[in-house]
């Protein structure tokens, strides 16, 4: 019943990949993030937590402008603008959040173009990720870019 739940038709015939995959690539990037930027991967944690897991149901919903993204099986696979839109506000936030639950590391340098431009990274990086490996992806990359620019 669980499987059911968790497995989309528009996988088959990988529907177990696709929900095994998203796991290990969560565990994959929250580990790396943690072990590469230190402290600073609260904002990927957030960013994937938060701004990612949105444009799914959001894209489900209310999204009719579909675009085609890269699969590494024979699925293919779709996300939508709305979807995308979703992701960006809601990662605006997320780094946001991050930079005031992390004020010693983050804040006053983390600044509202900062914020909109990694959100705008991370948006980009969540619509060129492959189906399936964006849990990864959407760790690193909002992570790597707050440890760049705060180091500097």
């Amino acid at each position: 019943m669980l499987y059911e739940a968790m497995a989309r038709e528009k996988d088959e015939p990988h529907r177990t990949f696709f929900i095994l995959a998203p796991y290990f690539t969560t565990l994959i990037g929250g580990l790396l993030s943690n072990i590469l930027f230190g402290a600073f991967a609260v904002s990927g944690y957030l960013v994937t937590g938060l701004g990612d897991a949105i444009g799914e149901p959001v894209g489900t919903m209310f999204g009719k402008h579909q675009y085609r993204v890269l699969s590494l099986s024979s699925v293919p696979a779709t996300r939508s603008w709305e979807g995308s839109i979703a992701v960006f506000i809601v990662s605006c936030f997320a780094l946001a959040l991050a930079a005031a639950l992390s004020p010693h590391i983050l804040a006053p340098s983390l600044s509202i173009a900062t914020i909109i431009g990694i959100a705008a990274v991370c948006t980009l990086t969540e619509a060129l990720s492959p189906h399936g490996w964006d849990n990864a992806t959407m760790q690193l990359i909002p992570s790597a870019l707050v440890w760049a620019l705060m180091k500097s």
